[in-house]
């Protein structure tokens, strides 16, 4: 294998960081046409192509980070279908799951779901593991294995998604021990109606064990379509009274915030930039779960205000969540299909930055990866290469890609 090589490409102008920008050919959906060369595994040159007359064949874009996944159930639908197609069917029939879960099923779930998503174009993905007080200690030791064995190709993250007031237990804590020199990152779940006195004081004791242990938290939060913002609130209340701030904080699905007025989600949003608490937006399991009636058409579909938080200055990224699981039937790992359903779903242009920066900047941030995604000399040869010449052309049609990893060609 060669980890060099040299291509003429499309790259999305908000993508590309190039020094000759006064002859860049940019066409009407801000793809700019570059010749772009590798060696070692980096990009080495990257400069304007001069010809106006042949635009290139072909649409390159750094390799894709999966902010939200679950890779432990994913593929159980087949087993456990959740034909009601709602959110308590699917956290009824989840359960059920769990009874006959073993640490062979789970890590088989999860290899397949790695190879898939590395074959499709991602560099890095975050994963929650269902965790509860029954559950062997071992699947970690497990997992934190794969994670090993697949870094060269991928990073992984995974996600301790367990009740609050798990953290609040001997069990809890062993477990931030072990995450403490691996990596590994508190979860938890905020979704009304709940006991707000009983949430704050467990949330207060999940926050002040990642300030321990210096980890970082990922929530899922008010995925719900009734009392809109009530587990974002309590969070913010929570930090303020425990006068933390140095904690990394995600919050995931933040969908009953549809329901706010635009002031009082820019006034959220605000609250959520001085924390530098970061969001990441779900569309496909929250519109396929949330407001569902099987007699009517929903008029509200419940997902994060994307653009209102972004315009509070709120880190938002964009991801996939569940692949054929109790939660969402469909799916496959492959980034292109999230973007060809979340895309028209949002409303989000594709060749604007914004749109771009949730797809790709958000998610490394988000990851804390060091690489920003930025196409650039000097960074990763890690690409996706499409046969394709304009956005139509990804999401309408059965794509031809090729995956590089630090500038070999993986498929």
């Amino acid at each position: 294998m060669s980890n060099s090589g040299t291509a003429e490409v499309l790259i999305p102008r908000s993508l590309c960081l190039i020094e000759d920008i006064d002859n860049l050919i940019i066409d009407i959906e801000d793809l700019c046409s570059v010749s772009i060369s590798w060696e070692d595994g980096f990009v080495s040159e990257l400069k304007p192509l001069k010809n106006k007359i042949t635009k290139p064949k072909n649409i390159l874009f750094p390799r894709f980070v999966e902010t939200h996944s679950h890779f432990d159930k994913s593929f159980t639908w087949a087993d456990f279908p959740n034909l009601e197609s709602n959110y308590g069917g699917a956290l009824s029939v989840n359960l059920e799951e769990h009874k006959t879960r073993t640490t062979d099923k789970v890590l088989e779930r999860v290899e397949k779901s790695l190879k898939l998503a590395i074959q499709n174009g991602y560099r890095a993905i975050r994963s929650h593991i269902d965790t509860y007080k029954s559950q062997s200690i071992d699947i970690w030791i497990e997992l934190f294995k794969l994670q090993k064995k697949f870094s060269s190709e991928l990073t992984l993250q995974f996600v301790a998604l367990a009740p609050l007031e798990f953290w609040d237990t001997t069990d809890g804590e062993d477990l931030a021990k072990i995450f403490s020199s691996n990596g590994g990152i508190l979860g938890g779940v905020i979704v009304p109606p709940f006991n707000k006195k009983d949430t704050s004081k467990f949330l207060a004791k999940m926050l002040l064990l990642a300030s321990k242990y210096k980890l970082e938290i990922d929530l899922h939060i008010d995925e719900s379509i009734i009392e809109p913002g009530a587990g974002i609130k309590v969070l913010l209340e929570t930090i303020e009274n425990l006068k933390i701030n140095s904690i990394p904080i995600t919050c995931s699905h933040l969908s009953s915030l549809i329901s706010c007025s635009n002031k009082e989600i820019l006034n959220l949003g605000e609250k959520m930039a001085e924390k530098n608490i970061k969001v990441i937006a779900l569309p496909l399991t929250n519109f396929w779960l949330l407001n569902r009636s099987n007699k009517t058409t929903s008029l509200k579909r419940p997902v994060a205000p994307i653009k209102q938080l972004q315009k509070s200055h709120v880190d938002v990224s964009l991801g996939s969540d569940n692949v054929q699981d109790p939660w969402y039937p469909f799916g496959n790992f492959d980034p292109f299909y999230m973007l060809s359903c979340s895309i028209p779903m949002l409303q989000l242009n594709p060749w604007e930055r914004m749109t771009l920066s949730s797809i790709f900047l958000a998610p490394s941030r988000l990851l804390n990866l060091k690489w920003d995604g930025l196409i650039k000399k000097g960074c990763p040869a890690d690409f996706v290469i499409l046969d394709a010449q304009r956005w139509a052309d990804i999401f309408s049609s059965n794509l031809k890609r090729k995956v590089f990893i630090n500038g070999d060609l993986y498929c």
